[in-house]
């Protein structure tokens, strides 16, 4: 082939024509077939707090195989908080009644899209107005609740109970079929929210009267004021990774607490030594037992770690 021969004009054009058509074919639909339309949508997305793995586990059974999960610890940081999926979850430990403020602060700073919403919070003695002070928070922030409910779990807050006590009740043998029937509501994208009795109300009410504690955020605190390290502590750093906060410093081989502190007591259950005490804040009681901690046994430390370090 003679590279020096003139090419027509005519010729020109024509290779110019099909070298632009090859350039374009692979990003041609297919006949029939939108451009977006091979771009699959989440189907579910399910955003979880988690201390001691009781509500991971919980987001991992109503999640399956299948479902997105996404630690509200770690989320809370992201710079474009927009989410959206064909249906988005909460799962959350109910703190005083009400979701934790590190949850309350997600919502509120994020924007979400879906055709189904749901709720479920983990509790170990009363969930009373859960239900209803998240369904208002949702309208606050722009959507809407389809479903709110409960599980009933171990009661992890440790000055009211005792975790030998709490892990011998017979209310754990009933989580299995509870589970089942909020996962079985939720794959039926049932319309429900649990209801708030009277008897619910006053139980709140009387709570809140006798702590003094905010009504809004009344577990945040400073951690220097709620928890401290004994000279049992080896300097391990478990605790800087699990606190949701990252408010735990490891200092000359010792641990120290100092930041914003959610009351989720998630160094205290998770130190393998035990070497993290609570300060007692009247009028509630010192730790009901020292030598009692949990953590979900279907979630490992590992888990946390991943889902609540802020490093």
């Amino acid at each position: 082939m003679n590279v020096n021969k003139p090419i027509s004009r005519r010729k020109a054009l024509k290779v110019m024509g099909l070298g632009m058509l090859a350039a374009c074919v692979p990003t041609l639909p297919s006949f029939g077939e939108s451009p977006k339309e091979n771009e699959k949508k989440t189907k579910r997305l399910i955003f979880y707090f988690s201390a001691t793995g009781n509500s991971l586990y919980i987001a991992r059974q109503l999640g399956g195989d299948e479902a997105t999960l996404l630690s509200i610890s770690q989320e809370i940081h992201n710079e474009h908080p927009d989410y959206e999926a064909e249906e988005i979850g909460f799962v959350c430990p109910v703190y005083c009644f009400i979701p934790p403020a590190i949850v309350q602060d997600f919502i509120a700073r994020s924007s979400f899209k879906a055709d189904y919403f749901f709720t479920v919070g983990t509790y170990g003695a009363h969930s009373t107005i859960f239900p209803k002070f998240v369904d208002d928070l949702a309208k606050k922030h722009g959507f809407q609740m389809n479903y709110i409910s409960t599980i009933q779990m171990v009661d992890t807050y440790l000055p009211y109970f005792d975790m030998e006590r709490e892990l011998a009740d017979p209310k754990l043998q009933r989580i299995p079929e509870r589970v089942a029937t909020v996962l079985a509501s939720i794959n039926n994208r049932e319309n429900y929210i649990q209801e708030v009795t009277e008897q619910d109300r006053m139980i709140c009410d009387g709570y809140y009267r006798m702590s003094g504690r905010d009504r809004q955020r009344p577990t945040v605190t400073r951690s220097e004021k709620i928890v401290f390290a004994t000279d049992d502590c080896i300097g391990c750093g478990v605790c800087t990774s699990v606190c949701p906060h990252g408010s735990w410093k490891v200092i000359d081989g010792h641990s120290v607490a100092n930041g914003e502190c959610e009351n989720c007591l998630a160094c205290v259950h998770n130190c393998p030594k035990k070497a993290i005490s609570i300060i007692p804040t009247p009028p509630e009681p010192e730790e009901a037992n020292r030598n009692a901690r949990y953590r979900n046994p279907n979630v490992s430390l590992a888990d946390l770690i991943k889902a609540n370090s802020q490093k």
